[in-house]
C-alpha cells in the first residue's frame, strides 16, 4: 500500500491513472481521490475526480444495466472528493460524518430524478444480473418486492459506508507517507459534539419507531455514532494495553450478528452507538488510566 501512496503522489498523471484503473479494484478509485484532495487541495482533487468518474459516465450510456449502477457510482465518489476537502478544511471528522450522511441522503433522494420508481429499477438490475444463471434466474430475480423507500434507503447507506471506508484509506495513506500514526491518533479520538449527537441519535430513533422501510434510514442517520463507538473501542482497547486479539474477536462478533452491519438490527451495534452518545458528555477516555 505504501508504493501505491507513493505512486499516486508522483504527479496528476500518475493519480489520475490510479484512479481510472481503480475502478475495477474495491474502494482504490474513490481513495484516490480522497487522497490527493486531502494533500494537495481542490484543484488537484478534481482532476483525478473527473478520470475516477469517467468509468461511470460511459456506463451511463453503454451500460445494459441501466443509469442506476452508474449514478450510485458517480454519487459515491463525488460525496468522497467532497467530505475530503471537508475534512481538510476543518480537521473534524465529526463534521466530515454527519457531511456524508447528509451527502448520501440527498444522492439517494436525488436518484428519483432519474428513476421514477428505484425499487422497480434495482429489480430489473437484479435481474439483469442473475439471467445469466440460469438456474438461478428460474428461482426468480428477488424473494421479495422491496418499496421505494427500502431501496433508497439502502442505496444512502451503501453509499455512506462506500465513501467513509474510502475517505478512512485516504487519509491512512497520507498518515503512512508524511504523518506515521496520525490517522490512528484521529481515529481513536473519534467523538461527535452535543448538536451532533443528538441529531444522529433522535433521527435514528424516529425512524425505529415507524419501522418497517424506515429502520435501514435509522442506520444511516446512527452511522456516525456507530463509527464514533469503534473509535472508543480501539482507543481503550490500547489505553488499557489488551491484547489485540480481543479486538479480532469483537469484529468477528459484529460480522456474525449484524447483517450487513445495519446498525439498528444488532444488540451489539445498538449498544455501541448508546455508548458512542453517552461519552460525548462522559468522555470515557480521558477516565481510562492508562496501563504502562
Amino acid at each position: 500500500m505504501r508504493a501505491l501512496a507513493e505512486f499516486i503522489m508522483r504527479g496528476r498523471v500518475q493519480a489520475a491513472v490510479v484512479a481510472l484503473i481503480g475502478t475495477w479494484f474495491p474502494l482504490i478509485s474513490p481513495a484516490t481521490v480522497a487522497f490527493v484532495s486531502l494533500r494537495r487541495g481542490a484543484q488537484d482533487g478534481t482532476h483525478v475526480l473527473i478520470w475516477a468518474l469517467l468509468p461511470a459516465v460511459v456506463s451511463l450510456f453503454l451500460s445494459e444495466f441501466g443509469p442506476m449502477m452508474a449514478y450510485i457510482t458517480l454519487a459515491a465518489i463525488t460525496a468522497t472528493y467532497a467530505v475530503s476537502l471537508l475534512l481538510r478544511v476543518t480537521h473534524s471528522w465529526s463534521y466530515a460524518m454527519v457531511g456524508l450522511v447528509a451527502l448520501s441522503t440527498a444522492s439517494a433522494l436525488l436518484l428519483t430524478v432519474f428513476e421514477s420508481s428505484p425499487a422497480e429499477a434495482l429489480v430489473k438490475v437484479v435481474g439483469n444480473i442473475l439471467s445469466q444463471d440460469a438456474s438461478i434466474a428460474s428461482k426468480g430475480a428477488l424473494a421479495f418486492e422491496p418499496t421505494d423507500t427500502l431501496v433508497l434507503g439502502f442505496i444512502a447507506y451503501v453509499m455512506a459506508w462506500n465513501s467513509l471506508l474510502s475517505l478512512f484509506l485516504g487519509r491512512w495513506w497520507q498518515a503512512l507517507l508524511y504523518n506515521p500514526g496520525g490517522f490512528q491518533a484521529e481515529f481513536h479520538g473519534l467523538r461527535l459534539n452535543a448538536s451532533q449527537a443528538i441529531v444522529c441519535l433522535l433521527s435514528a430513533l424516529y425512524c425505529l419507531s415507524v419501522g418497517g422501510d424506515y429502520q435501514v434510514w435509522g442506520s444511516l442517520f446512527a452511522l456516525p455514532l456507530f463509527i464514533s463507538g469503534l473509535g472508543l473501542v480501539h482507543s481503550c482497547i490500547k489505553q488499557l494495553a489488551i491484547r489485540r486479539g480481543w479486538l479480532v474477536m469483537f469484529y468477528l462478533a459484529l460480522m456474525l450478528f449484524s447483517p450487513m452491519l445495519l446498525v439498528l438490527y444488532s444488540p451489539l451495534m445498538v449498544m455501541l452507538t448508546v455508548v458512542a452518545f453517552m461519552d460525548t458528555w462522559i468522555n470515557f477516555r480521558a477516565r481510562i488510566k492508562p496501563r504502562v
